[in-house]
């Protein structure tokens, strides 16, 4: 029998909770083949463009290798990532 395939989301807004909650998931919840969705939650009153720039069509799904280059994060008008959770994540990968 192999062993079913999940996705699991995680909201991250960056605060130390949250990282805490991303480690926490990644060390204890998370099994190989699993496939993570981080829904990035922008910060009250952060720059309604990126509000505009989804707002027909949904923030686009990006895989990890790709989000860690700078030309996407450019695209998707996104700074630069937060390392630790980039760390949590490969770690996960």
């Amino acid at each position: 029998m192999t062993a079913e395939k999940r996705t699991i989301g995680m909201a991250m807004d960056y605060s130390p909770s949250s990282k805490a909650a991303a480690r926490w998931a990644v060390d204890n919840l998370v099994k190989a083949g699993d496939r993570i969705i981080l829904v990035h939650v922008l910060p009250k009153g952060s720059d309604a463009s990126h509000k505009e720039l989804w707002k027909s069509t949904g923030s686009p799904l990006t895989p990890l290798p790709e989000f860690m280059e700078t030309t996407c994060r450019r695209e998707v008008r996104i700074g630069p990532p937060d390392k630790e959770i980039l760390d949590v994540l490969q770690t996960a990968s």
